[in-house]
């Protein structure tokens, strides 16, 4: 039989679920059209908005994944350098250039131009798809998001993540841990599952 938790422990733990930011764990992201994409924001995808790349932004965009990867491994360096441009591209538009890394450096500070790990895998996941779409990804997949932690390994967190085309391996593309504008997190998701994060959040 399931054990519910004592009523006292649920009073403890509801506000440490807030606090980590990243209790809502939906995992469905759906584009209708790379002409005009939904943006997260205000911690839990609070706020959405529609946002439209130029001509000359998406240049700017297709020109990291030029020439292709020779290997998947350089495909991942391209991907995250892309990554951290959409994010330098969006962040005006949406106010959020100031977003500052993980979620307790911005637990003093309004939560409504900043990202929780939610807003940062539904943004990522977002842009993978959008590469995709525009031929540029070609050796990896994107795959739903993947959840970890509370009771096991940390706090509750959920990441946009890939998968290899050729030997199916998995990879978590955290851009949670840093601020906006700088190249996420890339590894294995058997990694990523078992605590991982950076010497430095920043």
């Amino acid at each position: 039989m399931r054990r519910l938790l004592p009523a006292h422990l649920a009073i403890i733990f509801a506000p440490l679920m807030f606090l980590s930011g990243c209790a809502n764990l939906n995992k469905t992201v759906t584009i209708n059209s790379i002409d005009a994409f939904p943006v997260c924001y205000g911690y839990g995808c609070k706020k959405t908005q529609r946002i439209s790349l130029s001509t000359d932004q998406w240049s700017r965009i297709d020109a990291l994944f030029s020439p292709p990867a020779a290997n998947a491994i350089q495909e991942r360096q391209k991907i995250a350098l892309a990554i951290a441009e959409m994010e330098r591209l969006v962040g005006p538009m949406t106010n959020t250039q100031n977003d500052l890394p993980g979620t307790f450096k911005a637990f003093f500070i309004s939560k409504r131009q900043q990202m929780d790990c939610v807003d940062e895998a539904k943004n990522s996941t977002t842009y993978l798809k959008m590469f995709r779409q525009r031929g540029l990804i070609r050796l990896h997949r994107t795959v739903h998001r993947i959840n970890r932690g509370f009771f096991l390994n940390g706090w509750p967190h959920t990441s946009a993540a890939i998968q290899e085309i050729k030997n199916k391996q998995g990879f978590a593309v955290d851009s949670w841990f840093h601020k906006n504008g700088l190249p996420p997190e890339i590894i294995p998701i058997k990694l990523w599952y078992s605590g991982w994060s950076p010497p430095e959040i920043e």
